[in-house]
């Protein structure tokens, strides 16, 4: 493998000793900082919710949109950025995601009116979009073979401690209902990541430009990359898989749950405060979960991990669904437990493991690009599932929408264990191969 001259010094080739390794983890994780910020912003919406829609006067349609207004800019920025990107450099993009978040969580906690609120939404919605599609692009390409899946967790590490750190804060101020609060606190972490962003280095995958990614060394051509070399026939396959595999991530209703888990939650009785705090029981299981899934992926494998989430979760929705549609005593413990089982499933494969994926299938020179698209694409199926949320839980009831989700994953189940093949140790190349195969 070949490596960098540039002044940010020589790449992830030089990871074996101890310095180098070292600065290249500061600057993943650094990286991964603006997905704390997109797990805080994303997080912090399911206990203000309680408090802002009395403020503001919601009502069920604009209550959904205050939710989904973050999702539409998400995904509009998501489709973007891998080209601009490819232009500009991952360092500054992600800079620029950063600020970004800054900007829409102050014109949130400021906001006179629901204009403004909803512009703050879509700000952050935006700096999200950039993060979750570049973030794991970025940690593929400044690792290299033999930890490529610990780095790469790195993404959905920082977002589970960002929303872990959004149902604290939410906790912490529900007492005063001050919901302002909860989005400036946001704050904080936006001032620690530009104060560690001298750490960001420039990813040399992007420095070598025309040369393929940092997992091989063969040199491929210097044509400007289009969205159409995505359907050549040495991508297609990727995309298909990665666009499927990031629309199943939201169809199984995990934000769903995440977003509304306090308002569900408080519909068997508990108050506000309680419900905020299963919320962050809920928060805590997700970043554990995800730690394991970090300690596994590398041993394991990629597929048994999300042959193992899906079939959890199915097991988890059928009851879950059922504390809804019959009337049980302990309702609200049942209920619980479920949605705890639910999220500890979804957290050791659905959601580290996909993102992982999406980094690794697709041609080292198309990947930034192609990363971009499947991003959108989960941020559309997020904004569909969380607009209509509400809706199809008036509609259906609670316990048919969580039925719902379970029928979804079932279909999972079967796409994943037909058609997603293994990567773990293998090269771009391997890769490819296996996604050939019928």
């Amino acid at each position: 493998m070949s490596s960098t001259s540039d002044a940010n010094g020589p790449g992830p080739d030089a990871h074996g000793s101890g310095a180098e390794a070292e600065v290249w983890l500061l600057a993943g994780v650094t990286a991964a900082l603006t997905c704390v910020l997109y797990g805080y912003s994303s997080g912090i919406v399911a206990g203000a919710q309680l408090f802002y829609v009395p403020h503001f006067d919601l009502s069920t349609s604009r209550q959904s949109f205050a939710v989904s207004s973050f999702l539409l800019g998400a995904a509009l920025s998501a489709l973007t950025s891998g080209r601009i990107s490819d232009r500009i450099g991952r360092r500054r993009i992600l800079l620029l995601s950063g600020l970004l978040f800054g900007l829409g969580l102050l014109a949130c906690a400021l906001a006179p009116g629901f204009a403004l609120f909803l512009a703050g939404r879509i700000t952050q919605g935006l700096a999200a979009g950039i993060a979750s599609a570049l973030v794991p692009v970025y940690l593929s390409e400044i690792s290299d073979a033999r930890n490529r899946g610990r780095m790469g967790l790195l993404n959905q590490l920082g977002l589970t401690l960002g929303l872990l750190l959004s149902y604290v804060i939410a906790l912490i101020l529900s007492a005063s209902g001050d919901w302002r609060w909860m989005f400036g606190a946001g704050a904080v972490g936006v001032a620690l990541f530009l104060l560690l962003s001298p750490t960001l280095r420039e990813s040399p995958a992007w420095h070598r430009k025309g040369r393929v990614g940092s997992r091989t060394e063969s040199v491929g051509d210097e044509r400007p990359v289009s969205v159409t070399d995505l359907f050549t026939s040495t991508a297609r396959p990727a995309l298909i898989i990665g666009a499927a595999l990031c629309a199943l991530q939201q169809l199984c209703g995990i934000n769903a749950v995440l977003y509304f888990a306090p308002t569900v939650i408080k519909t068997t009785g508990l108050s506000a405060s309680n419900a905020i705090l299963y919320s962050v029981f809920i928060g805590a299981l997700n970043l554990l979960m995800t730690f394991v899934s970090a300690r596994l992926v590398d041993r394991w494998g990629r597929r048994p991990l999300l042959l193992l989430s899906m079939g959890g979760m199915l097991a988890t929705l059928v009851p879950l669904g059922a504390c809804f549609v019959w009337d049980v005593s302990g309702q609200s413990v049942i209920a619980l437990v479920c949605l705890l089982g639910y999220v500890a499933f979804f957290a050791i494969g659905a959601g580290p493991v996909i993102w992982l994926l999406v980094s690794e299938l697709f041609p080292p020179r198309v990947r930034a690009r192609g990363a971009s698209l499947c991003t959108a694409v989960n941020w559309i199926c997020n904004f569909l599932v969380n607009q209509f949320f509400l809706h199809l839980v008036q509609t259906l009831g609670e316990g048919q929408t969580f039925w719902l989700f379970a029928a979804l994953c079932l279909l999972g189940l079967l796409f994943i264990a037909r058609k997603v093949p293994e990567t773990r140790g293998r090269t771009d190349s391997e890769i490819a191969d296996a996604m050939a195969r019928p």
